[in-house]
């Protein structure tokens, strides 16, 4: 049981193996015939920071399973502009509604840093799904998590200021992908991404992040974002930030 690994330069991990499936409770509770079957026809991908897994409108022929790193869930609007709905990290299975469903996708998946995908065979999970009950809820348990995610997030990106908003979204990263004991969020996130998650200009964002700096509030480099005064962005992101 041997889970393949490639890249654009078709170079392979040796730490790849075949307990890849186990990390996750939603993969763990798939029956073992079935998880074997996935497992067996599931391809690890390397991507580099910026590159795409998919483009908004693409069709999906496997359900992508985050192993390593972060991306950026990106949706084109009416309007022309570009908007980050979401960040994801490992564990997360951004677009199942679309790929098990054969609908094509509604965001792009554009790395944040070097990150490994596991694209999953869709028709023994459908098959799965649709028969045995245990999985069926564990999967809905894990979706149900992620939709709850996303809803929060996309709520955060209509608070009237921009201080609010990029608050809530540092507050809302932490408490999904960070350490809440250190206040740690690990992940490589540059003022454009800050920006285009908020809904905002990344020169707003700029003189944001270094009042809020200055002021003790967060610290950031090139690896992470440290958030030291919870309490302070808790206050921008109920609109008290002045």
């Amino acid at each position: 049981m041997a889970i393949a690994l490639t890249d654009s330069r078709a170079s392979h991990d040796p730490s790849a193996d075949d307990s890849l499936l186990l990390r996750f409770s939603f993969t763990r509770a798939l029956p073992e015939r079935v998880r074997m079957a996935v497992e067996d026809r599931a391809v690890v991908r390397r991507f580099a920071r910026n590159t795409p897994v998919f483009w908004q409108g693409d069709r999906l022929k496997h359900l992508p399973l985050i192993i390593e790193g972060h991306f950026k869930l990106m949706k084109n609007t009416e309007g022309g502009r570009e908007v980050v709905v979401d960040i994801v990290g490992p564990g997360d299975t951004p677009c199942w509604l679309e790929t098990l469903g054969d609908s094509s996708a509604s965001f792009s998946m554009i790395a944040l840093e070097d990150s490994k995908v596991a694209q999953l065979p869709v028709t023994p999970i459908r098959h799965c799904i649709s028969s045995d009950p245990k999985s069926a809820l564990a999967w809905s348990e894990a979706i149900g998590r992620q939709y709850r995610s996303l809803l929060s997030q996309v709520a955060g990106t209509r608070a009237p200021s921009v201080p609010s908003r990029l608050g809530g979204l540092l507050l809302h990263l932490l408490e999904r992908h960070g350490d809440k004991r250190t206040g740690v969020i690990p992940m490589r996130l540059t003022r454009q991404d800050l920006a285009d998650a908020a809904g905002t200009t990344v020169e707003t964002a700029i003189r944001l992040m270094r009042k809020w700096e200055k002021a003790g509030t967060v610290e950031t480099s090139r690896e992470q974002i440290l958030i030291r005064d919870r309490h302070a962005l808790q206050d921008a992101a109920d609109g008290m930030d002045h």
